[in-house]
C-alpha cells in the first residue's frame, strides 16, 4: 500500500513538481483523493454525478456541508446535469470542479455510469480501498498515448468487478467504424465471437463470475456481432465524419418550409337550448314591434263606445297606444269622462290598462289594474268617479276593474290645490269606492277622501315637516286637519297643527261661489314671536313666548284673495320678551322733545293687550308692559308701509309712592323707530 503511494506522489512530482488537486492554494496530497485519482487532471466536461443517501441528507441538514460553495454545487446536482451544465449555471469552472471533488471524496456524490465506455467498475466507490498500482491502459480506452496497445487479456484479467459492456457502436442500427488491427497477444473485444467468448478467453479473474453470467454476457455478444467489427479507436468519430453528419442532420432538421397551421374561424353551433332562447327573443321582438306599429287609431271609435258603456258617461279619448315603461299597458291619452263644461266631468292627462289576458277575448274584459294619471279631484269629481266605478261593477258592463291607482292626481276646493299626490283608491267586494287614500311624493302629507251619503267627501290630512307651498314661510311641524266638502263649502272641524315651537288649534269655514268668503277662531299658545316675525320679515323686532285667541273672517272675488285679506282680532299676551329698537327708559332719562332714535330695548317680564289685524295696518292696543321697576301703557300701529305711530305712558315706580307717568310717542319706520317725550 505504502509503494503505491509513493509512486503516486512521485509521478506527480516527475510531470510537473508541486501541483494542487483542484483546490486554490492547497498543497497536491493523493491522500486528499480517497479513491487515488490525480486530480491534477480537470474533470470531464460529460461527467454525471448524482447524490447519494448521505447527499440527501446533507441536503435537509445544514450542517452537514458547512461551506457554502460546496452546499451550492450539491443543490445543483441532480443526477442528470453533466460537469459543463453545472459549471454553466455557478459560472467558475475551477470553483465547481473542486467542490466536485471535495463531494465526491466525502460521499455525498457520486459518479453515474458512463454510457460512453467500455469498461465500467461497479465496486462502490465509499468503500475506501487502498489505491492500486496503474495498470496498462486497454486499446479500446480513450485514456493513455494512442499509440501503445496493449493485449486485451491484461484489461480483462483484472479484478472480478468488471464485467464486459458491448460497445454503443455496435448495438443495431449503428454504423461499425474502420476495422483495426488485431492485437498480438489475442483477439481485441470488438471482434470477439460466441466461440472466442470461453472461460480461457477472459482470463482467470473471470471465473469468479459464474458460468452463468459468461454465458450471458457470451450470447447477448453473440446477437450482437451480427454488425460489421469497427476499430476500437476511440469513442468519438474523426473529424470529417462527425462534420458530414452534423451537416446531415442540419439539413433534415431545416425540412421543407413548414408554414404554421392556420386554422378557420371557429363556428358557432346552434344548440338546442339556445336556438329555443333565440326564438323566444325573437318572437318577443317580432311582437314588441307589431305592437309598437299597430294602427291603433282605426280602433279607438270602439274602444270609446267601450269605455262610454263601462262608466255610464260619455267618453273621449285622444289618442291611444301601447306603453311600455314604467309599466305595460295599454295608454289612452287625454281622458274625458262627462258632459264639456259639467262640474263632475272627469279630466285626466292619461288612463292606463293593464288587462288579464285570459279575458281578452271574453264578453267582458276584465283590467287588472286602471292607472288614473294626471286627475284632478274636487267634491264634485270625486262623486262623479264613484258613479263610474259603480256603473263598471255592473254584469252588463263590457269591461271592469279589480285594482284603480292613482298618480300626479290634485286635490281642489275652489282656486286651492294640494298638487303631487299619488295613492290608491279602496274598492269594496262589489267593486265599489270605499275611500282614496293619497301621499305626496316624500310621503310627508297623507290624505284620506271618503264619500258621504247624499253627496259631499270627508276630508282627513295629516302632514310632518310639510309645507303649504315650496317657498312658504310657515313649515308646520305637524298638521291634523278633519273637516267635510260639501257643495261650495267646506268645513274645517278640527284643526291643530305645531308650528314656530308652539301650538295652533281652531276650526274654520271656507266658502266659493260668487264670493269666497272665510271665517274661523284660532287660539294659540307657546308661540315664538321672534320666529313669527322672522317668517313675516320683521326679524328682531319683538321676542317672547305668546299665548291668545283671534276671530278672523272675510270675503273676496276669490279664495286666496279672501284669505290674504282676512280680518282678525283677539288678546295676547307676551311672556318673557323684549321690543328691539325701542328703548323706553332710556326715553325717560332724556327727556327729549325732539324725535331721537336711541336704538336698544326694552326688556319685558309680560305684555299684554289686543290685537286687530287689517288689510292695510296691525294695530296692538291696551297694550300694558310690565318690567321691573316700570310699567307702560299705550298703544302702537303699524301700517302697511311699516311705518309706526302710537304713544306709551311709562311710569317708573320708586321707594317713595310716584305715580307720575311720562308720554312718550313713538314714530318713524319699524326698522329704526324714533322716540321724543310729550309735555
Amino acid at each position: 500500500m505504502f509503494a503505491a503511494r509513493r509512486n503516486t506522489v512521485s509521478t506527480i512530482i516527475a510531470t510537473g513538481g508541486k501541483r494542487t488537486c483542484g483546490i486554490p492554494n492547497k498543497p497536491t496530497n493523493c491522500s486528499d483523493d480517497p479513491a487515488g485519482r490525480m486530480t491534477s487532471e480537470p474533470l470531464d466536461p460529460t461527467l454525471v454525478f448524482a447524490r447519494t443517501a448521505a447527499g440527501e441528507e446533507a441536503m435537509a441538514q445544514r450542517t452537514r456541508v458547512v461551506q457554502r460553495n460546496n452546499r451550492m454545487v450539491l443543490i445543483l446536482v441532480d443526477g442528470n446535469a453533466t460537469v459543463a451544465d453545472l459549471c454553466e449555471k455557478t459560472g467558475n469552472v475551477q470553483l465547481t470542479e473542486n467542490a466536485l471533488i471535495e463531494l465526491e471524496g466525502d460521499g455525498f456524490i457520486e459518479r453515474r455510469a458512463e454510457t460512453k465506455s467500455v469498461w465500467r467498475f461497479t465496486g462502490n466507490v465509499g468503500s475506501r480501498k487502498q489505491p492500486q498500482a496503474p495498470r496498462p491502459h486497454s486499446e479500446f480506452s480513450t485514456f493513455g498515448p494512442s499509440g501503445v496497445s496493449t493485449p486485451a487479456s491484461s484489461g480483462l484479467s483484472g479484478t472480478p468487478e468488471t464485467q464486459i459492456i458491448p460497445f454503443p457502436n455496435v448495438r443495431p442500427g449503428r454504423p461499425a467504424p474502420p476495422a483495426a488491427a488485431p492485437a498480438a497477444s489475442g483477439p481485441a473485444p470488438s471482434t470477439l465471437t460466441p466461440g472466442t467468448l470461453t472461460p480461457s478467453t477472459l482470463g482467470p479473474g473471470s471465473s469468479t463470475l459464474g458460468t452463468s453470467n459468461a454465458s450471458i454476457v457470451a450470447d447477448e455478444l453473440a446477437a450482437e456481432s451480427v454488425m460489421p467489427a469497427t476499430p476500437a479507436t476511440g469513442d468519438r468519430p474523426p473529424l470529417l465524419t462527425r462534420l458530414r453528419t452534423w451537416l446531415a442532420r442540419g439539413r433534415e432538421e431545416a425540412g421543407p418550409d413548414l408554414r404554421p397551421i392556420r386554422r378557420g374561424r371557429r363556428r358557432w353551433t346552434l344548440t338546442w337550448p339556445m336556438a329555443t332562447m333565440l326564438g323566444l327573443v325573437l318572437l318577443g321582438a317580432a311582437l314588441l314591434v307589431g305592437a309598437l306599429l299597430f294602427p291603433y287609431a282605426s280602433y279607438l271609435p270602439e274602444v270609446e263606445a267601450a269605455l262610454a258603456q263601462s262608466s255610464g258617461r260619455p267618453a273621449r279619448i285622444g289618442a291611444m297606444r301601447i306603453s311600455i315603461y314604467p309599466r305595460p299597458g295599454l295608454l289612452l291619452e287625454e281622458v274625458r269622462l262627462g258632459d264639456d263644461g259639467a262640474a263632475d266631468q272627469l279630466s285626466m292627462a292619461s288612463l292606463r290598462l293593464r288587462p288579464q289576458v285570459a279575458t281578452l277575448l271574453s264578453p267582458q274584459v276584465v283590467f287588472r289594474e286602471a292607472e288614473l294619471i294626471g286627475i284632478t279631484l274636487s267634491a264634485a269629481t270625486f262623486d262623479g268617479l264613484a258613479q263610474a266605478l259603480a256603473a263598471s261593477a255592473t254584469g252588463s258592463a263590457r269591461a271592469s276593474v279589480i285594482q284603480v291607482s292613482l298618480s300626479d292626481a290634485a286635490i281642489t276646493f275652489g282656486d286651492l290645490a294640494v298638487a303631487g299626490l299619488a295613492g290608491q283608491l279602496q274598492l269594496t267586494a262589489d267593486h265599489l269606492l270605499e275611500s282614496a287614500s293619497l301621499h305626496s311624493a316624500s310621503k310627508n302629507l297623507q290624505v284620506e277622501l271618503k264619500p258621504m251619503t247624499g253627496g259631499g267627501v270627508t276630508v282627513k290630512l295629516e302632514g310632518i315637516a310639510w309645507r303649504p307651498a315650496p317657498k312658504s314661510p310657515y313649515l308646520f311641524d305637524s298638521l291634523e286637519l278633519q273637516g267635510r266638502i260639501s257643495g261650495p263649502e267646506f268645513m274645517i272641524d278640527r284643526l291643530e297643527g305645531r308650528i314656530f315651537d308652539g301650538v295652533l288649534r281652531g276650526s274654520s269655514i271656507l266658502r266659493i261661489g260668487n264670493k269666497a268668503a272665510v271665517t274661523g277662531d284660532i287660539a294659540f299658545e307657546r308661540i315664538n314671536t321672534a320666529a313669527l316675525v322672522a317668517a313675516l320679515g320683521f326679524n328682531g323686532r319683538i321676542g317672547g313666548e305668546a299665548k291668545g285667541k283671534l276671530s278672523f273672517s272675510s270675503s273676496a272675488d276669490s279664495l286666496p284673495d279672501a284669505i290674504a285679506r282676512s280680518q282678525a282680532g283677539g288678546s295676547f299676551t307676551i311672556h318673557r320678551g323684549h321690543l328691539g329698537g325701542l328703548d323706553l327708559a332710556e326715553a325717560v332719562r332724556r327727556f327729549s322733545v325732539v324725535p331721537l332714535t336711541l336704538g336698544g330695548a326694552t326688556r319685558f317680564e309680560e305684555l299684554s293687550g289686543v290685537v286687530t289685524l287689517t288689510p292695510g295696518a296691525l294695530r296692538l292696543s291696551r297694550l300694558n308692559l310690565s318690567a321691573g321697576l316700570m310699567h307702560a301703557t299705550g298703544q302702537i300701529e303699524v301700517s302697511r308701509e311699516l311705518q309706526l305711530r302710537g304713544r306709551m305712558d311709562v311710569m317708573m315706580t320708586r321707594r317713595r309712592a310716584d305715580y307720575t307717568a311720562m308720554p312718550v310717542l313713538i314714530s318713524g319706520a319699524l326698522a329704526s323707530p324714533l322716540t321724543q317725550t310729550a309735555h
